[in-house]
């Protein structure tokens, strides 16, 4: 069955921007599931209404003729993580060079660095902006260099001046990386949005991984931890960094369904079109 988002898939040559579903959990550490993430987003994506009231029009039909083209998802099943990262890598690097506006669907965090490799190519030491609940600052994992406990540290290979938002939960070798780089700036669920601007250079990768954001709003994830980023609050961080910046790409990671409740996937789906308006209609938002 063709994966679609918002009930329509356009052709890779006429499309405005490429989705990326990467169903891959191999590095995951507590619960599973996230390897069901982008097909549960974009089987919700029905439920999204194609008006965005803030921006005032159908973001998918007046602002983007072309729409959405859903790519075939990577083959995850019994590879490596660095196999992962170099697939998600070659696919958009193609986008990049077609002109597609990138977005990825995990799957795990691990998942983001080879996105960001591609990214930085076109826009050399592009920054990093990390939704997260944990930094994924270490240099390794239980012997891995790929897991989705170092997605930020492999990103931060790329990438130029960066912030973490959400972030509350962390290990010594991440505070210690922290207190290293001085050109990654970090924060808990409480920041200034103009601090985290400052933070940032003009060209803006988003990074979410869901448990960044408050597990009462946002429960079905792998790993989650007590506070975290509100919906409100969350978007009226990217809504100001899309107005202030310009965002060259996103993924949305670690969506791990729950049995009987839908209200992760809805959250998430409305989250991909919310950021996807922002991003590429930026002069709509005042």
């Amino acid at each position: 069955m063709e994966l679609q988002f918002l009930e329509r898939n356009a052709g890779f040559d006429s499309a405005d921007a490429c989705i990326l579903p990467v169903p891959y959990e191999g590095t995951v550490c507590f619960r599973g599931g996230a390897a069901n993430g982008p097909e549960a987003i974009l089987n919700a994506s029905v439920e999204v209404e194609e008006y965005d009231i803030e921006l005032g029009f159908e973001t998918i039909g007046d602002g983007l003729p072309g729409g959405f083209h859903v790519m075939e998802p990577v083959e995850a099943d019994k590879k490596k993580a660095s196999e992962i990262d170099r697939e998600v890598y070659s696919a958009v690097s193609r986008m990049m060079g077609a002109d597609k506006f990138p977005i990825v669907l995990g799957g795990e965090h691990s998942i983001s660095s080879g996105a960001v490799r591609a990214v930085a190519e076109k826009f050399p030491k592009v920054s990093v902006l990390q939704i997260d609940a944990h930094a994924d600052l270490r240099n390794e994992f239980q012997g891995e260099k790929y897991s989705h406990a170092c997605a930020m540290r492999r990103m931060m290979e790329y990438a130029g001046k960066s912030a973490q938002v959400g972030v509350r939960s962390m290990s010594s070798e991440c505070a210690e990386y922290l207190s290293r780089n001085p050109e990654l700036k970090s924060w808990g669920s409480e920041f200034k949005t103009e601090d985290v601007l400052g933070a940032l250079g003009e060209h803006v990768y988003i990074s979410i991984d869901l448990d960044g954001f408050d597990p009462s709003e946002m429960p079905g994830v792998g790993t989650p931890c007590p506070g975290g980023v509100s919906w409100k609050k969350g978007l009226s961080l990217l809504r100001e960094v899309a107005k202030k910046k310009k965002i060259v790409g996103f993924d949305v990671v670690e969506l791990s369904p729950i049995e009987g409740e839908v209200v992760s996937e809805i959250f998430a789906a409305n989250l991909v079109y919310k950021v996807a308006g922002y991003s590429l209609f930026p002069g709509r938002l005042g």
